[in-house]
């Protein structure tokens, strides 16, 4: 028995991203081959992210039952422990939403069977993003500290207008739990930080989440 994936046209690339640059379906905007199965594969820098933007003509053929089993784009996010899908996209309808990596890795298919379309394909283009957690460790932190239950806290400086009071609270949802608060922002006296803060508060520290809020 045939298998139609032995058929197709491989082709693997590997793209150091270190600043903007773009990648498409072969002779994009026109229509694109039968039986292709493209992979491009994303790296960018340590503490870096990877964004990707699809171009808005973007079209491929359609869905079948609104799955796109014939030909497809898809984009993966890859870490040394797991790969997971961001999205599939087919069709024309619409334009596939931009898309920020949460490594600095990330793959991108293109797979088209032997149906030929009259279809554009599609045209991504990536730029580099810093990663949230390195923007945060570059904050403009003053020595101002601020005391809550005891426990002194590094404050940004009142006059520095580049840290509004969104930038201060999401980093702070940042982390999980008040230990790994404490960890980033007094390294050195976290612990008695810690037994302070629960000390004074009556409650024994038991490792939960401290915040709720959904990031939004």
């Amino acid at each position: 028995e045939s298998n139609h994936l032995t058929d197709l046209y491989r082709k693997e690339e590997t793209i150091s991203v270190a600043g903007n640059g773009c990648i498409h379906s072969p002779r994009f905007p026109s229509s694109y081959p039968r039986n292709l199965l493209l992979t491009w594969r994303l790296h960018s820098p340590e503490s870096t992210r990877i964004q990707l933007a699809f171009d808005n003509q973007f079209g491929l053929e359609e869905p079948e039952n609104d799955i796109c089993r014939y030909d497809f784009v898809e984009v993966e996010d890859v870490s040394e422990t797991s790969t997971v899908i961001r999205g599939r996209w087919c069709g024309h309808k619409e334009v596939p939403p931009r898309i920020t990596s949460r490594t600095n890795q990330i793959k991108i298919t293109f797979k088209s069977d032997d149906y030929f379309v009259a279809k554009p394909g599609f045209k991504i283009c990536y730029s580099l993003v810093d990663d949230f957690q390195h923007a945060a460790s570059e904050t403009n932190w003053e020595s101002v500290t601020s005391s809550v239950s005891g426990v002194s806290y590094p404050s940004p400086s009142v006059t520095d207008p580049t840290l509004t009071a969104e930038a201060l609270d999401q980093t702070i949802a940042a982390f999980d739990t008040v230990e790994d608060l404490l960890k980033h922002f007094n390294p050195d006296s976290w612990q008695e930080d810690l037994e302070n803060l629960y000390t004074d508060s009556g409650h024994h520290y038991r490792g939960r989440s401290y915040h709720d809020r959904k990031s939004k």
